[in-house]
C-alpha cells in the first residue's frame, strides 16, 4: 500500500504560522471581517422618543439569554440600572466596560437597581456602593452580579454601545444617563443581525482585554438596500477621519451638521471647500461649546447657529445630499481620531438620511427662533 507523503518542513511552517495568527487574533481582539449577511437598522431620537427607547432597551435586556456586553462612558439612570441588575440576577452574564471617572455613579446605579429601585436618583451613596463592590483584579470588580471593568489608558473611553446575545447592537450618541434620555438631543441606532453583533463583540473584547486591537473597518449590508460602514478609533482613527473628509468632498448639494463640538481642522477645511464650490452647508453647534469649537475658522459661506436646547445638543451627526449619514460616538475632534475609544458609523441610505435630516432640521428651526 502506498503511504501518504509526510508534510514537508514548509507545511509545518505554514501550520505554525496559522497557529500563531490564531493566537494573536485571540489575544489582540482582532478578527476577520464579520460574517456575510444583512442587518436591519432602525433609529430613534431623544428626548422626544424617550419612552419608546426605554421600552426597547429594557425589553431587549429582559429578552437576553446568554450575554450583555456594554461599552459605556457612564451609567447613571436607575431605570436602566434596574434592568441590568435584573438581567444579571437571571444568570445572564452582564459585563460593563466604562470610564473610571464615572465609577461611583455607575456602582451606585447598579446597586440601587439590584435593591429594586426603578427610577429617580440612586438611594444609595457612591461610597456605600464602592464599599459593596467585590474586587476582581486591579481594573475590575463585581456588583449586583455585574462585572465592571474600567479604562485607565490615556484618552477617553467614549463609546456608547451594547451587544445583546449574538444578534443585537445598540449604539449612537446616547449616554445611558438620565440627562441623555430625558434632556439631551441624541440618537440611538438599533442594529439587528449577527454580522453587527459579531463586529461589536470583537470591539468589546478588545476593550475588555485592555491591550487588544479593535476590529478593522467593516462594511455591513442593510436589509432592503444600503450599507453601514463602521470604524473604531483610535486604531482606525485616521481612516475614519479620511472617510468623513472624503464624503464631504463628494457632496454636491447640501451638508447638514449637528455637532456637540467641532474642532478637527481637516473636517473644518472640508466643510469650507464644500461651501466654496456652492454646496449649502449648515452647522448647528452645541451652545456651551461655541468657545471651544472653531466656528470662527468656518468660512462666511457656512451658516452657523448655536442650538436652542437649554441642556445639551449631543449629536455627532452629518447628513450629506439626502444620501449619507455620519454618526456615532465620534465627536469631530482630533482626540476622537487619535486618543479616544469611539465608534463611527457611515450610513449610506436615503431612507435613514431623510430621518436624520428631519431631526437636524427641527433643531435648526428651533435655533433660528431663539
Amino acid at each position: 500500500m502506498r503511504q501518504k507523503p509526510k508534510p514537508s518542513w514548509l507545511g509545518y511552517l505554514l501550520l505554525l504560522a496559522l497557529a500563531l495568527l490564531a493566537l494573536w487574533q485571540q489575544k489582540s481582539g482582532y478578527t476577520n471581517p464579520p460574517p456575510a449577511g444583512e442587518v436591519e437598522v432602525a433609529v430613534s431620537f431623544l428626548p422626544e422618543e424617550e419612552e419608546s427607547v426605554l421600552g426597547s432597551l429594557r425589553g431587549s435586556l429582559e429578552g437576553a439569554k446568554r450575554s450583555v456586553d456594554l461599552a459605556l462612558l457612564e451609567l447613571n439612570d436607575t431605570r436602566l440600572g434596574y434592568a441590568l441588575a435584573k438581567t444579571a440576577a437571571r444568570g445572564v452574564r452582564v459585563r460593563l466596560f466604562s470610564e473610571r471617572d464615572h465609577r461611583g455613579e455607575t456602582l451606585a446605579t447598579l446597586l440601587a437597581g439590584s435593591r429594586g429601585q426603578k427610577s429617580g436618583r440612586p438611594r444609595v451613596s457612591e461610597s456605600e456602593a464602592t464599599a459593596a463592590a467585590q474586587p476582581l483584579n486591579g481594573h475590575c470588580e463585581r456588583i449586583a452580579r455585574v462585572e465592571v471593568c474600567y479604562d485607565d489608558r490615556p484618552g477617553l473611553m467614549h463609546d456608547k454601545f451594547a451587544v445583546i446575545d449574538d444578534g443585537l447592537v445598540f449604539t449612537g450618541s446616547l449616554n445611558w444617563s438620565y440627562n441623555g434620555l430625558h434632556k439631551n438631543d441624541n440618537d440611538l441606532l438599533r442594529l439587528t443581525g449577527k454580522p453587527a453583533a459579531r463586529l461589536y463583540h470583537d470591539a468589546f473584547n478588545a476593550l475588555w482585554q485592555r491591550k487588544g486591537r479593535a476590529p478593522a473597518p467593516a462594511e455591513l449590508q442593510i436589509a432592503g438596500g444600503g450599507r453601514v460602514d463602521v470604524y473604531f478609533t483610535p486604531s482606525s482613527g485616521r481612516q475614519a477621519e479620511q472617510r468623513i473628509v472624503g464624503e464631504l468632498d463628494r457632496a454636491e448639494k447640501e451638508i447638514w451638521v449637528a455637532a456637540f463640538v467641532l474642532t478637527n481642522p481637516e473636517i473644518i477645511s472640508a466643510l469650507n471647500r464644500a461651501a466654496g464650490r456652492g454646496v449649502k452647508v449648515r452647522v448647528l453647534l452645541e451652545r456651551r461649546n461655541l468657545q471651544d469649537s472653531r466656528e470662527e475658522k468656518l468660512s462666511g459661506a457656512v451658516e452657523v447657529r448655536p442650538d436652542a436646547n437649554p441642556f445639551s445638543m449631543h449629536l455627532k451627526t452629518m447628513v450629506i445630499d439626502d444620501r449619507v449619514v455620519i454618526t456615532g460616538s465620534f465627536n469631530f475632534t482630533r482626540s476622537a481620531v487619535s486618543r479616544n475609544d469611539e465608534n463611527l458609523l457611515v450610513l449610506t441610505s436615503p431612507q435613514l438620511a431623510r430621518r436624520y435630516k428631519g431631526k437636524v432640521w427641527e433643531l435648526w428651526q428651533a435655533a433660528g427662533r431663539r
